[in-house]
């Protein structure tokens, strides 16, 4: 079985240290004030976020000038997370934990953030980032739903596929590419939101640990 999950308000919370980090790469390119109001960010790509910013502030967006951005977020990122509280979401290091430890189970990341940024927040949390060997990027796709597919042919082994996600992007995303998907209330939509689009499991966060390995069992035997 194949666990994806994604990161931001599903894995852990930064205080919104991404967001930030982004505004003050742009503060500091374009040499202006610059802020993401206005632009949506929950379970989107962070290319698709810097092509949002460009057009918002009438910047010739270019690939070499992505490029720049892509360095200077990571850097910027680097220097500013150490500075918060990077929370684990209940439940998330025991599910990890029990999933890394079962026979047949591999773990993925299927997130917007970029690799270098990815991989930061989750070491930061206190995860060691290698357990997570099926990976999709933001720079996977040109929209979310290209990323799940990415994902599963970085998995050498047939067998049943559950995505994790916070947002309605990753619960459309997941079902489009076939994914059992599991919803949780812990970021940035709301349960509504989540339940209008319809999760085949949809839970206030993670906590109860042993029902939510249960389902996956239940999913794997099928």
């Amino acid at each position: 079985m194949l666990v994806l999950f994604d990161i931001d308000g599903t894995m852990l919370s930064s205080e919104g240290v991404g967001v930030r980090s982004i505004e003050e790469t742009c503060e500091a390119m374009f040499a202006k004030t610059c802020s993401l109001d206005g632009i949506p960010v929950g379970g989107r790509l962070d290319p698709l976020i810097w092509d949002d910013v460009c057009a918002k502030y009438e910047i010739k967006n270019t690939a070499l000038l992505h490029d720049e951005f892509r360095k200077r977020y990571v850097d910027i990122l680097a220097k500013n997370i150490s500075a918060v509280a990077v929370t684990v979401l209940p439940g998330v290091k025991d599910l990890v934990s029990a999933l890394a430890a079962t026979d047949n189970v591999t773990l993925g990341l299927v997130t917007g953030n970029y690799e270098e940024t990815g991989r930061m927040k989750v070491e930061q949390a206190g995860f060691d980032s290698s357990i997570f060997t099926a990976n999709a990027w933001g720079t996977d796709g040109k929209v979310r739903n290209e990323l799940p597919p990415v994902a599963i042919a970085n998995h050498d082994e047939v067998g049943p596929v559950v995505l994790l996600g916070d947002t309605i992007h990753d619960v459309t995303s997941g079902k489009s590419a076939g994914c059992n998907v599991i919803a949780v209330c812990t970021g940035s939509h709301d349960r509504g939101r989540l339940e209008a689009s319809e999760p085949d499991l949809l839970l206030e966060d993670l906590s109860d640990v042993e029902a939510v390995l249960h389902w996956m069992t239940n999913i794997h035997n099928q």
